[in-house]
């Protein structure tokens, strides 16, 4: 079961099906095909064939659904596979041959890793470079350079930063680099797996044990992103077109994803653009950031492969034949077909980045959570999104702010905690 229909993803599904065609001139004796879902929920069509153990043999879905659903058995663990020799790339032991980092970044609560992260897309700050260089602005790095060259777009009559607080992207993408850029340096001790990010579950045990999160931290975020709103347009509050907003030149930075650079290049907006990524919040600014920048990257793309658990007792041998199929697909020159057809970055060490993505291929740390749109539970995200609103909309004080999060933080860690219990062990 591919991430799209075929409708809505055309490019990926047949490369994918070349792949597999190629795939069983190798192994007449294996038939692969492909799942069409035509239910609008796919993920609830997708449960309910796990429920009556008649799922897809490899499907695909979020990496972070394993965080909450591994306990129920769905997923295959990947670990004793991933330490076999890939035949498709050399005999290399196939976890070596993935980029350093990304098999631990899907690692579920329990240590085990379920998914096959193929692929991965990243976030970054789309810019007119027209703007820019009529104001002869330099991209910035930090965020002192990131507010001077917004005051001088704002000077000039432009929007520097499309940007809403209802956007399912703008505020939780902002707040997922800037909370991590403060927390980069400060998890040592609630990272009990060991793998360099926080998982819901090490951060509900850090909040019941008084560890996370940090009174300053919040306090220092959100008054940053209040001096950064009025560089947004008026009524951030409220739904906004972004990308028409920069598209048109009325906006002059956007944060969007690395896809968004192919449609740009395919259309004619007037003007060229560049990418850069989110800047560095230095100490000077904030005494409790790390200091170093961070960007959101991660295992979202299409080539994401997971393989449902009740077929390791029900069908072994076939899940033998599943797993050489994974291996084939994500041998270099394989991942380096989907990645272009996907427009995504592929996790395969000697995999080629896609023509126009380089930008998004940089050395710099990633982030370490999520922001609060998926931290936590449902509760948790829709009050945050509110406080976020009432704050910068002036209507509350920072520390009015900070102590509702703070009890929101508590109260979300008392409901999880509830629901999983082997959290706080």
């Amino acid at each position: 079961m591919p991430r799209e229909s075929t409708t809505k993803d055309p490019a990926v599904h047949k490369v994918m099906q070349e792949l597999a065609d190629e795939y069983t001139k190798l192994k007449p004796n294996i038939k692969i095909e492909f799942v069409e879902v035509t239910a609008p929920d796919r993920k609830a069509w997708l449960q309910a064939r796990m429920l009556s153990k008649d799922a897809p043999d490899i499907f695909w879905t979020n990496f972070e659904e394993t965080w909450t659903n591994y306990q129920k058995g769905w997923f295959l663990q990947m670990d004793p596979w991933l330490n076999k020799p890939n035949p498709y790339n050399d005999n290399q032991i196939w976890k070596d041959t993935f980029v350093p980092g990304i098999i631990d970044a899907v690692r579920a609560p329990d240590g085990s890793a379920y998914t096959i992260p193929g692929d991965g897309v990243a976030i970054g700050i789309y810019y007119n470079k027209t703007i820019f260089d009529k104001l002869s602005l330099t991209v910035p790095t930090t965020w002192t350079e990131f507010i001077e060259v917004q005051e001088k777009i704002k000077a000039s009559g432009v929007i520097p930063m499309a940007f809403s607080t209802e956007s399912a992207s703008s505020g939780p993408w902002s707040d997922t680099i800037m909370h991590s850029e403060f927390m980069l340096d400060k998890i040592t001790d609630m990272d009990t797996s060991g793998n360099g990010r926080l998982e819901p579950n090490e951060l509900v045990k850090a909040i019941k044990e008084g560890k996370f999160p940090l009174k300053e931290v919040v306090n220092q975020e959100y008054s940053l992103m209040k001096e950064w709103s009025q560089y947004w347009p008026k009524g951030f509050n409220a739904q906004i077109d972004e990308e028409q907003m920069f598209e048109s030149g009325k906006a002059a930075m956007w944060m969007a994803g690395n896809a968004y650079s192919d449609y740009l290049n395919k259309s004619d907006f007037g003007f060229d653009y560049g990418v850069f990524s989110f800047p560095a919040i230095t100490q000077d600014v904030a005494p409790a950031a790390s200091g170093q920048a961070a960007k959101i990257y991660g295992p979202w793309g299409p080539a994401q492969w997971l393989v449902p658990g009740y077929l390791n007792q029900e069908d072994p041998d076939k899940v033998a034949a599943i797993i050489d199929f994974l291996m084939f697909l994500s041998s270099p020159d394989h991942m380096t077909r989907i990645s272009a057809e996907g427009l995504t970055i592929p996790n395969i060490v000697g995999a080629v980045t896609p023509k126009g993505q380089e930008p998004f291929v940089n050395d710099i740390p990633l982030t370490i959570m999520q922001g609060y749109h998926a931290i936590l539970d449902a509760p948790f995200k829709d009050k945050m999104k509110a406080a976020i609103q009432f704050y910068l909309n002036g209507d509350w004080t920072i520390d009015k702010f900070s102590d509702e999060v703070m009890k929101y933080y508590t109260e979300a860690a008392d409901r999880m905690a509830e629901a999983n219990p082997d959290w706080l062990k």
